[in-house]
């Protein structure tokens, strides 16, 4: 009734599983079903990506994520932080969706930032693609 057409979901310090995620996004859609969400998930648990899955089963398709994986929360310490954006966008890719991001340009840009930035990035793919590009001495 106030015009509020998008609202940002946020599991901040990383609890959320699956079914949790699936359950909430099914009550807020029958009470605002015109209102545009986007979901924001931290990765403490590991599940950043699988709730991502989940959240796109029921279309969600707005999400917010961070190079490496960067960022954190003070109510979780030692938690790995926000879901990595090259991780989710890989996963998205796989399944056969459109994202818009050039991933292996996204993996510069990611690089860049671990030579760049004091921090620990939590993403997985970069280290993967690394190691992979190396180790198949142009096999495909």
């Amino acid at each position: 009734d106030l015009g509020i057409r998008d609202v940002t979901l946020c599991d901040t310090i990383g609890v959320a599983n699956p079914a949790q995620v699936q359950c909430l996004l099914r009550e807020v859609r029958a009470k605002l079903p015109d209102v545009e969400l986007t979901l924001h998930f931290h990765n403490t648990r590991g599940m950043g990506l699988a709730n991502i899955f989940a959240a796109c089963e029921l279309g969600i398709q707005r999400f917010e994520t961070a190079v490496g994986g960067l960022g954190g929360c003070p109510f979780a310490p030692g938690a790995d932080g926000n879901t990595a954006t090259e991780d989710a966008v890989n996963m998205l890719h796989e399944m056969g969706y459109e994202t818009g991001i050039d991933l292996d340009k996204y993996l510069e840009a990611v690089a860049y930032t671990q030579e760049h930035v004091d921090a620990r990035l939590s993403g997985k793919l970069l280290g993967v693609r690394r190691s992979t590009c190396a180790n198949v001495s142009g096999h495909v």
